[in-house]
């Protein structure tokens, strides 16, 4: 019953289950890999199971019950917030997730909730050493009031600034005998390998399109269709094809990425401006959006050029424009057209001016499409100005 929100993941069920069998639950975990395919979803269920005392059939133990509506005085959840962070937008967002572990609600993929008169920081969301001391620290070392341990979920972890991970580094160095720390990222790479070693590593896979599209049909009574068209551009994530499926713009949104490439390739630069003012405008999420579309539609591109017609792509409904592109473009560096895409996309979560951002890309994706390039767009967000002397 503590599993049964979980969607796939059954390796990483398996290996948790066991542990707590065999009484085997390390002080702390790393979870990892993309956004959408279960980390907190798994994190929660692993805390309720450490938690519970007792359920029977149906029917959930008070301490499970607590912990569904995080109100669990021994089990923590934290997310990375700005600095001017609203204590009662954090909490609605904690609230959000209570009631569906996949919502996109953290301040990185949501800047905003979708509320009227919603407060919206334009800083970055991290931890600080004070949250670490105060929020963290300060609860880790109490013994537990209510269950047999003191447990943390931390997500995004690699959002931590140096001065908190050295903070939180000490936490780990020297960790209770009841205490049990649960880190989600999708960036390991960013964290310090001294964090990283004194935690017990566990990969989540991208799910597969046919579990998304039943989840998708079972959770959110989404059409057969629709859910299906969308697990297979999800990229492996459930959390991504809910808001694919959600949105109204979608249809519109992958043929603007299809224009996007196409003045890419011309250099015409009215056209391209054009374009490039109308994304802005539509916001950082939908920019951030549509570059995972064309990434989606790139990596379509390059399995098309390696396998032929008979490849597994996810744009299915796209196998001409793509046979259309792998033949009129033998000579574009595909893998360098992903590689800028994918600095593009991680560029979007930072402060990065967007149109800025857009006019580099466009311009090098052009530079990759005939012929070999670096695959680097940040240095070429240095020297702007190239881009408009055509």
């Amino acid at each position: 019953m503590h599993w049964s929100n979980i969607i796939g993941q059954e390796k990483v069920i398996e290996l948790l289950k066991n542990s707590v069998a065999a009484e085997r639950v390390a002080h702390a975990y790393l979870f990892h890999g993309i956004d959408g395919v279960g980390k907190l979803a798994t994190a929660l269920a692993l805390a309720r199971v450490l938690q519970c005392t007792g359920c029977h059939d149906d029917a959930s133990c008070q301490s499970c019950q607590w912990a569904l509506k995080f109100r669990h005085p021994d089990i923590q959840v934290m997310m990375p917030q700005p600095s001017d962070a609203d204590p009662e937008d954090v909490a609605e967002r904690l609230a959000l997730l209570s009631q569906d572990e996949y919502a996109i609600a953290d301040f990185i993929r949501a800047p905003s909730l979708n509320r009227k008169n919603a407060p919206k920081s334009l800083k970055q969301p991290f931890y600080s050493i004070e949250r670490i001391n105060l929020e963290l620290r300060n609860k880790m070392i109490m013994r537990p009031q209510q269950g047999r341990y003191r447990i943390a979920i931390i997500l995004d972890i690699h959002t931590i600034n140096e001065q908190a991970a050295n903070a939180f580094l000490k936490l780990l160095e020297e960790p209770g005998p009841d205490t049990v720390f649960i880190t989600l990222t999708r960036r390991k790479n960013l964290l310090l390998p001294t964090i990283l070693s004194r935690c017990q590593h566990i990969s989540f896979d991208r799910l597969a399109i046919d579990v998304i599209a039943q989840a998708l049909q079972e959770r959110k009574n989404i059409d057969a269709h629709l859910a299906a068209t969308v697990a297979n551009i999800s990229n492996g994530s459930y959390s991504r094809a809910v808001e694919l499926a959600e949105n109204e713009d979608l249809r519109y949104d992958r043929e603007r990425i299809l224009d996007f490439l196409r003045l890419a390739f011309t250099q015409k630069i009215g056209p391209k401006m054009a374009l490039v003012e109308e994304l802005n405008q539509a916001g950082r999420n939908r920019i951030k959006n549509l570059l995972e579309l064309l990434l989606g539609w790139m990596r379509d591109v390059s399995l098309y050029r390696t396998v032929g017609e008979n490849a597994p792509i996810v744009n299915q409904d796209k196998q001409v424009e793509i046979a259309k592109f792998c033949g009129n473009l033998e000579n574009a560096d595909l893998d360098a057209m992903i590689r800028l895409i994918e600095e593009a996309r991680l560029l979007t979560e930072s402060n990065v001016n967007t149109t800025l951002l857009l006019i580099n890309l466009s311009s090098n994706l052009g530079q990759a499409m005939r012929g070999p390039h670096s695959g680097m767009l940040f240095k070429s967000l240095t020297t702007p100005q190239n881009d408009f002397q055509a």
